[in-house]
């Protein structure tokens, strides 16, 4: 039969087990918002081989890019790992030289004049288009083209082109998925579903967070922005149901460039994602309601509290309690109290409680490490007198 000191072992260990990835619930959370970003709308500030268009540095290393997964000079950017635009168009130096136009997805003829532009990180093993259309060429917003611009501009771009334009960086004209969806879904409708707009699979490798970047607005009309994002975690592309979703709430619209952020954690293999909308009032915006392109950003570990041996969050009384009610005990490093991750409950543990707690609490006398070592090793020895 498991003594006290022992019991409390075993508990702290099944709780450290069921910590583990395969025991965790799938989480999702709406990050927030980076609106207008570069400050800037459909195409202006030329002629180009005059002078630079205005372009929105989604993907160029910015302070301002508070969403960016690294905080390092050169790194803040998104789409770090991953992006995914639609129905784009290069014409340079007119960024206005094709005329606007939609097809249906996979339509060979509209992807040949507005490509879309893909490169997905490797744990996204499928994805499918779920809007009803793609949309390319009008006057949208231009922005940093993903396949040049990862983190440092280079400025001198333009000036390779012909007719050459000074300080240009290498641009991309946005398109959008728009429409109904592929399954009859209106974003229009109050009461409905909301209109999928893409959906993606992942597979065996999916890091333990990732955050999932969603580009609306920057086009020629701000009523045909979505009113509303959603993310869900699916049964089935298009045609399942829900098991999960969040909100990002009423979102703001003015033609401006705006990317809102979606938080995956625990995801597992064969996991499926969609991205839906629901449109602003459809008077005004007559069921459009597009979504330019998304971002994949794999997010860093977050490391547990040093001392947080109940796993809890907090370093406090119970994480000390837990530490001298277990010290001396041998377990699997890094369990339980061992937050040195030698494999035995010892002094060098309580300085990670104490460093963590930032201080002994001054509502606990708490003995030195030796002290408390005397202490054992004398009631130990009381104890094999009594057997």
């Amino acid at each position: 039969m498991l003594n006290g000191t022992k019991l409390l072992l075993a508990i702290a260990l099944v709780f450290v087990v069921g910590r583990g990835r395969e025991a965790r619930a799938l989480e999702l959370n709406y990050a927030g918002a980076h609106l207008d970003i570069g400050g800037t709308f459909f195409p202006g500030a030329g002629p180009a081989d005059q002078s630079a268009y205005v372009v929105v540095p989604w993907r160029t290393s910015s302070v301002n890019n508070t969403f960016a997964a690294v905080d390092e000079p050169g790194q803040r950017y998104y789409g770090r790992d991953g992006y995914a635009l639609f129905g784009t168009r290069f014409d340079y130096p007119n960024a206005n030289a094709a005329p606007g136009s939609s097809g249906a997805p996979g339509d060979t003829f509209f992807e040949s004049l507005f490509p879309n532009l893909i490169d997905l990180p490797d744990f996204i093993v499928d994805s499918q288009i779920l809007a009803s259309k793609v949309v390319g060429g009008y006057g949208y917003v231009l922005i940093d083209d993903p396949q040049i611009t990862a983190g440092i501009v280079d400025f001198q771009w333009g000036e390779s082109q012909s007719p050459q334009s000074f300080g240009q960086r290498p641009y991309v004209k946005l398109g959008i998925l728009d429409g109904w969806d592929q399954f009859g879904n209106d974003p229009a409708n109050v009461d409905g579903l909301p209109a999928g707009r893409w959906g993606f699979e992942v597979g065996a490798d999916t890091p333990a967070s990732f955050r999932l970047g969603v580009m609306v607005d920057g086009t020629d009309n701000a009523n045909f922005v979505p009113g509303e994002i959603f993310l869900a975690n699916v049964t089935a592309l298009g045609s399942g149901s829900v098991n999960d979703f969040v909100s990002s709430g009423a979102i703001p619209s003015n033609r401006f460039v705006d990317m809102h952020f979606f938080d995956i954690s625990d995801a597992q293999e064969g996991d499926l994602f969609a991205v839906g909308v629901k449109s602003r009032d459809g008077a005004i915006s007559f069921g459009n309601s597009g979504i330019s392109g998304f971002s994949f950003d794999i997010l860093p570990e977050v490391a547990g509290l040093a001392g947080d041996y109940t796993g809890d969050g907090k370093v406090d009384a119970a994480d000390y309690t837990m530490w001298r009610d277990t010290y001396g005990d041998s377990v699997a490093a890094g369990a339980g109290a061992d937050g040195d991750g030698d494999g035995a409950i010892g002094d060098g543990d309580y300085t990670v409680w104490a460093e963590g707690y930032g201080g002994v609490p001054s509502t606990i006398a708490v003995p030195e490490p030796g002290a408390v070592t005397l202490c054992l090793v004398l009631l130990a020895g009381l104890a094999s007198r009594r057997q």
